[in-house]
């Protein structure tokens, strides 16, 4: 704890002063202040960027969903090309950041320099650019979900087809399907109570014409809720059992 501690010391005093030297050495100088105007400069595109970029993504986003595809392609498009005229500075200063989270974390026991929250001072985050990163992969996911993409098509066939679209037969057929390839799909299905088992849908309709499926599944349907009262009234005698033997104890 010693070692590390004065060795954080010694390292955070060494960048200080070459900073101070760079400033006020006289050969130095003038090339430290054409550099800092340079700085001054990107610093105030930044702030301008930032203040567009906060407006752009309250106008057209909500949370990780574009509302306006058209204007939010022609702002990331801009903006990409902003970026493009500032990729050299970019990882000079990420390489800047970088240092200065390792000066002011080396040496420390309770917490390791490559801890996501290492780089950030009080509010302030020296290194923001994995953060952005998963917000652009979360923003591209959001509108390529298969499970949107799936509803979506739902949507449109049943606008499309009517009552032609997700019949009774088609849900045979679909678990047809799903038991001859796709057998591990069962365990996702989601029960109701009118859900019928499908190895008795199977065994049943399994070599029936189209006409009867629809009274061979009402009798399983009447089936299932007999086996469901059934299993409540045994419960229930079972709690009662159970408050009887308590009592009588």
């Amino acid at each position: 704890m010693i070692w590390g501690a004065a060795f954080t010391t010694l390292f955070f005093t060494g960048i200080v002063a070459i900073i101070i030297l760079l400033l006020f050495w006289e050969v130095t100088r003038p090339i430290v202040f054409q550099i800092l105007g340079v700085v001054i400069g990107v610093v105030v595109t930044l702030a301008i960027k930032s203040i567009l970029f906060v407006v752009f993504g309250k106008l057209n986003y909500a949370a990780f969903y574009r509302r306006r595809p058209l204007v939010n392609n022609i702002s990331v498009v801009a903006l990409e090309a902003w970026h493009l005229g500032l990729t050299v500075l970019f990882v000079v200063a990420r390489l800047v950041s970088l240092l200065v989270a390792a000066a002011l974390h080396a040496g420390r026991v309770d917490m390791s320099v490559l801890t996501e929250s290492a780089g950030a001072i009080g509010p302030i985050d020296l290194d923001p650019l994995p953060a952005s990163y998963r917000k652009d992969l979360l923003l591209a996911d959001a509108h390529r979900h298969p499970f949107i993409e799936r509803l979506g098509a739902m949507y449109l066939m049943k606008i499309k087809h009517g009552a032609k679209f997700a019949t009774a037969a088609g849900s045979v057929w679909r678990l047809l399907f799903v038991f001859a390839l796709m057998p591990w799909l069962r365990k996702y299905r989601i029960a109701s109570e009118v859900d019928l088992p499908e190895e008795l849908v199977l065994q049943e309709i399994g070599t029936k014409p189209d006409h009867q499926y629809k009274k061979k599944i009402e009798q399983l349907e009447k089936k299932v809720r007999a086996l469901q009262r059934m299993s409540e009234v045994r419960s229930n005698l079972g709690e009662i059992d159970d408050e009887s033997t308590v009592d009588s104890k």
